[in-house]
C-alpha cells in the first residue's frame, strides 16, 4: 500500500476507472452533486468541518487506494518566532500521537494535514477525512490562538481606583 507521500504529487482530474471509488467515497460523506464533481476532478471542496479538502486517489496492487488531505487557512510562511515551536509541538503529536503528517499541502504554500497510510475502502477514506477535519480544527486552535476580546469590567469602586498610580502614592498626602 503506498503511502501518501508516494502518491501523485498533484491534484489532476483521474480517470473515469477512479470515479465508482470516488463517488462512494462521496457518499459516505454524504456529499451534495457539486463538492462530488470537485472530489472526482481532484479539486478542494469545502469539507465537513467547513476547511477546504481534497480526496487524492491512485491505483497500486490491482485496486483504488486513497487519502485526504486537509487544508489549513495559514500559510507556513505566516509563521515564525513562538509560532513556530507550537507548529513543532502540534507535528510532533500528530505525526507520533496520531499517524498524521502536517506539512505543506501538495503543490502549495498553505500548510496540510494528511494520514500516513492511504486506504483501499472508500469507507475509511471518508472516515480519514472526517477525523482529519477534528485533528486540523485542534491544530488551528493550538497554531492561531482565539485573541481575548472580551471587555474587562471597570472595578466596582470607578475605573481610577486600581489605576497605575494607586501604589505610587499610597500613604502620602496630595
Amino acid at each position: 500500500m503506498p503511502t501518501p507521500s508516494r502518491a501523485a504529487s498533484s491534484p489532476s482530474p483521474l480517470s473515469g476507472a477512479a470515479r465508482p471509488f470516488l463517488a462512494q467515497i462521496g457518499l459516505q460523506l454524504g456529499m451534495p452533486p457539486g463538492a462530488l464533481q470537485a472530489l472526482e476532478a481532484g479539486e478542494a471542496f469545502v469539507g465537513p468541518s467547513g476547511l477546504l479538502c481534497r480526496v487524492h486517489a491512485g491505483i497500486a496492487d490491482g485496486g483504488w487506494f486513497g487519502y485526504p488531505e486537509v487544508l489549513l487557512p495559514l500559510a507556513a510562511a505566516e509563521l515564525g518566532g513562538q509560532d513556530v515551536l507550537r507548529l513543532l509541538g502540534v507535528q510532533e503529536q500528530l505525526l507520533g500521537g496520531e499517524g498524521w503528517h502536517l506539512g505543506l499541502m501538495e503543490g502549495g504554500g498553505l500548510l496540510a494535514l494528511r494520514p500516513l497510510q492511504a486506504q483501499c475502502d472508500a469507507a475509511r477514506v471518508a472516515a480519514d477525512l472526517d477525523r482529519g477535519h477534528v485533528l486540523a480544527r485542534a491544530a488551528l486552535d493550538v497554531l492561531v490562538p482565539a485573541q481575548d476580546t472580551a471587555p474587562v469590567p471597570d472595578d466596582p469602586d470607578g475605573p481610577s481606583a486600581a489605576g497605575p498610580d494607586a501604589g505610587a502614592g499610597a500613604g502620602t498626602a496630595p
